[in-house]
């Protein structure tokens, strides 16, 4: 039986929202992913009232900084696969040209 208030839930789920943050940081987006579903839980049992307006704000600010590490970290590996892709074609044009 779950007996934690709202209150509990929101503060558990703030804090989820700032390990999220470190995780995104680290690039385990795995475990990202595992606390994303531990968050959704808590937040969902939040009932929309005024009193919890200061904590949601807050989980919403720190899910703005995860989403823009999880943008870089895409740039990043769209970067290292266009990069690869070049390195393979210049490989194989060299190979095409070396075998004449």
């Amino acid at each position: 039986m779950n007996l934690e208030t709202p209150a509990q839930r929101l503060d558990k789920a703030v804090a989820l929202s700032r390990v999220m943050l470190r995780t995104a940081e680290l690039g385990d987006w795995n475990e990202l992913g595992k606390l994303e579903l531990e968050r959704a839980a808590c937040l969902a049992r939040i009932p929309s009232d005024q009193n919890y307006a200061v904590g949601l704000r807050e989980v919403l600010l720190l899910n703005e900084e995860i989403t823009r590490c999880a943008l870089i970290s895409r740039d990043a590996a769209a970067d290292a696969w266009t990069h690869r892709l070049r390195a393979l074609r210049g490989a194989n044009a060299y190979l095409d040209t070396a075998r004449g």
